[in-house]
């Protein structure tokens, strides 16, 4: 695990490419669960539901944004994310964005994006 002062610039552009891409893929599922909290056919249980996981979406948001900010101030080390943690990345979060908002889609926009977040997290796991 490298912290920023230890690492080339390719691994910093890397690693910051997987930071937003990750990010990328919270904000899209955040913005496609409150467009179908919009609906009018959509159930006050699925609003409550939405809502709920926007609300852990936000969390994640901001655990991300925690992380990049403790990496940037030197404070965090990370395991420089490979080719193919990108490309699943970019795989992932594509898959998001091609999918549209009924509730059932919703299950796998929110999968998508927690498997996203997965990925991010082995590349810079939580620290104590």
């Amino acid at each position: 695990m490298f912290k920023k002062n230890e690492m080339t610039g390719l691994q910093l552009q890397d690693y910051y490419e997987s930071y937003q891409i990750a990010r990328e893929g919270i904000v899209d599922s955040i913005s496609k669960l409150r467009n179908r909290n919009r609906q009018p056919n959509v159930s006050p249980g699925e609003v409550a539901e939405n809502d709920r996981r926007i609300l852990v979406l936000t969390a994640d948001k901001a655990l991300l944004d925690a992380k990049l900010a403790a990496f940037d101030a030197n404070k965090d080390a990370i395991n420089p994310p490979s080719t193919a943690q990108l490309d699943l990345l970019k795989q992932l979060i594509a898959a998001v964005d091609k999918l549209n908002t009924n509730q059932k889609i919703l299950d796998e926009i929110i999968k998508l994006s927690t498997d996203a977040l997965t990925e991010f997290n082995k590349i810079h796991p939580n620290q104590a």
